[in-house]
């Protein structure tokens, strides 16, 4: 049976293939090992998700990302990291 994109995101976070490299106000930069590569990933003006890898639409490495990082406030976004991101990855796999 063939990985789903959310089975194998929470793979990529649980074998430490997620590396988050800027959190700041509604940006967040990463770089996500698969595939054969390292991609960059992130998100933009607070809403825009984005990642560099051929996938088309929702990808492995933006599921990983959004695992480790939750939305906060009305008015705008801010983004921090959710501090049990491995956990709720695993939860996944049970």
């Amino acid at each position: 049976m063939r990985e789903s994109v959310e089975q194998k995101g929470r793979r990529y976070l649980v074998e430490g293939r997620l590396v988050v490299d800027l959190v700041a106000g509604d940006e967040i930069r990463a770089r996500c090992r698969g595939g054969g590569a390292v991609y960059e990933l992130g998100l933009f003006n607070g809403g825009e998700w984005w990642c560099g890898c051929p996938a088309r639409g929702r990808c492995a490495h933006l599921v990983a990302l959004g695992l480790v990082t939750v939305a906060r406030g009305a008015a705008g976004l801010h983004v921090t990291p959710d501090p049990e991101p491995v956990a709720r990855a695993r939860a996944g796999f049970e």
